[in-house]
This record gives C-alpha cells, structure tokens and sequence, in this order.
C-alpha cells in the first residue's frame, strides 16, 4: 500500500473574512469563506471534486502562512503556490494573469483577454474567473466589466464590492 499524500484543510483571515483553505504539499487547491460553507460542507464538497479525504489542521503551513502575510501587504504573494493543474490550460493563463492585478487597482475582462493572447476570449475569461477555486487569492473580485461595474461574482456583487472597498482603504492606510 503506497503512502498516500496529505490533504489539509486550515482557517486563515484575509480582508477580515474568515477563509478556509484547501491545501496539499503541492500549494492551495481550494478555498471558500467560512460564512459561506460549514467545514462539513466544504469537506464533502472537496471529496466529491477530487476523491480525496481532507483533514483539519488548527494551524496552516509556514510557507502558506508567510505567503498569507505577504499577500496581504502587496495583495499577491510569489511565495504562495497553488494546486491548479487539474484545471485546463485556459484557466489556469486566466488565473495566473488575474493573480498580477495589484493590490487595490482594479482591470477588465478584455484587458485579461489581450493578456493571455486571447482578446476575443472575454467571456470565456468571464466564466474562468466564475470557476476559480481559490477566490481572493486568485483575486477575480478584482476584474471588472468593461463600463466600470462590478459584474459577476461567484459570492454575489456586493460581496465583491466590498472586497473592494476593504482593498482601497487597507491601500489608504498602507
């Protein structure tokens, strides 16, 4: 019998909302925000997306941990490494090229779609970010639609406003 790899699930806070993250020795797989989804939730949620039980841990890892902290004084972090592979190609471009929008600033969905050399892609850019399993930090809440509007968001438009909100005033105080 093979040694199976570990799979965690730990609490962080980021933009004052409680985050559970979904994390292997590879980097985050998933999140979700605690108000959201009960931690039983989130667990059968992981299990039936990849097959994989997870288990709960009362502190994340230190390279996740410094990577948190980083994130939160630059809104990105290189440190932080993220399990996306089981997603396709696409996404995976959509996601790392969102990941760059800076901490408070704000970009759109064509403007994603000229950076993964795809500028006709701006829906399916769209319905990228609406799949994204690690919201915030893969920072979707932060790709607006081209008029200036919030748009879609996988926790709804005011959730994502006042993401926003909490990112302009934390870069006012910085």
């Amino acid at each position: 019998m093979g040694i199976k790899p570990f799979h965690h699930i730990g609490l962080a806070k980021i933009l004052e909302e409680q985050i559970w993250l979904a994390f292997t020795k590879s980097g985050i797989c998933a999140s979700e925000f605690k108000k959201i989804i009960t931690l039983k939730d989130f667990k059968k949620q992981l299990k039936e997306k990849t097959g994989n039980h997870f288990l709960r841990v009362d502190s994340l890892p230190e390279n996740i941990e410094e990577g948190i902290n980083q994130w939160r004084v630059k809104g990105h972090s290189a440190k932080l490494q993220f399990e996306i592979s089981a997603y396709s190609s696409f996404q995976q471009k959509v996601w790392r090229s969102c990941s760059k929008i800076p901490f408070g600033e704000t970009t759109t969905y064509s403007k994603i779609a000229q950076d993964i050399n795809n500028p006709k892609a701006q829906r399916a850019v769209g319905s990228a970010l609406g799949a994204n399993p690690i919201p915030l930090l893969i920072p979707c809440h932060r790709v607006l639609r081209n008029d200036g509007t919030a748009g879609e968001y996988a926790y709804g438009s005011h959730l994502k406003e006042l993401l926003l909100e909490r990112e302009n005033y934390a870069k006012v105080l910085g």
